[in-house]
């Protein structure tokens, strides 16, 4: 039996929107904050080129300090990262100032917020199904460069 094209995308839509209102997701997420740092990191070299050996330069002083947040829009570990949709700065009168970005996601499903530390790949990602907004605050002191404050999504 030969079913035709539009009928055949007809059943796929259907098939598609009864599976999707199966679906629930939560309406009031809990909102989230990345964490400013991480635990150190176990990271070490498995073996040395000949004549080499490896060593873990300032293991005890490396903070894994937040330096990266991104709206991806999945799966994660795409480069698929969503622009932020509005942006302002303040500045202090001192030389400093605050910066701050914000995704509006209403309409985005499948996406995921994406924390990146400093002197390690590590990325912490999280759902962002269910979520409304968020936002990244970047602070600068007078003759320094920004630096994340905070990251969070409600």
């Amino acid at each position: 039996m030969r079913i035709d094209t539009p009928f055949r995308l007809q059943l796929v839509a259907a098939m598609l929107s009864a599976s999707v209102g199966t679906v629930s997701a939560d309406p009031n997420p809990e909102p989230f904050s990345c964490p400013v740092q991480i635990p150190l990191t176990n990271q070490s070299l498995a073996s040395a080129p000949a004549g080499w050996s490896a060593t873990t330069a300032g293991s005890e002083r490396t903070q894994h300090d937040l330096t990266n947040f991104a709206v991806n829009g999945g799966p994660v570990g795409s480069p698929n990262g969503e622009i932020y949709d509005k942006e302002e700065e303040r500045k202090d009168g001192k030389g400093g100032a605050t910066r701050m970005q914000r995704w509006n996601l209403q309409g985005m499903s499948g996406g995921f917020a994406v924390c990146s530390y400093f002197r390690t790949r590590v990325e912490l990602a999280r759902s962002l199904d269910g979520y409304s907004s968020c936002e990244v605050t970047y602070k600068r002191s007078k003759n320094s460069d920004f630096k994340i404050a905070s990251a969070s999504c409600r």
